[in-house]
């Protein structure tokens, strides 16, 4: 009896968690109330007299300018530095129309690269070779 007593005790004693789950909506959508209405005209109807702007050319037409003779030249530089091993050169020369010549420059694995151009008016040509 003294066990059962201390067992029913210890049942009321025990928290209580008066859990319950919550009420469904009453409604969960209601239909709204019907309102038709005309829809109002925000714009006017096009008139039989419409202005249309004639197209303008707003580019000013672009003039070439005028041909000139190729001007002879002949020209030549190099740089070779000794503390950071850069070496490299440019020679080129014109007589007006024709264009030649030729620029070196050493490449980090010891070759020397060249290249041997010229223009005639046809366009830049260039041969590139390489040097031990």
């Amino acid at each position: 009896v003294v066990v059962a007593a201390v067992m029913v005790g210890l049942v009321v004693a025990a928290p209580q968690y008066d859990y319950e789950p919550p009420q469904a909506p009453s409604s969960l959508y209601e239909t709204p109330a019907e309102s038709v209405q005309e829809p109002v005209q925000l714009y006017e109807a096009p008139s039989n007299n419409v202005l249309i702007a004639q197209p303008q050319n707003l580019v000013p037409d672009v003039v070439s300018p005028p041909q000139m003779e190729g001007m002879p030249y002949d020209f030549q530089w190099g740089v070779e530095d000794q503390d950071s091993g850069n070496a490299f050169s440019h020679v080129e020369n014109s007589d007006g129309s024709t264009t030649q010549g030729e620029y070196r420059v050493l490449m980090p694995d010891g070759r020397t690269q060249v290249v041997r151009f010229f223009d005639n008016g046809g366009g830049f040509n260039a041969e590139v070779t390489y040097e031990r």
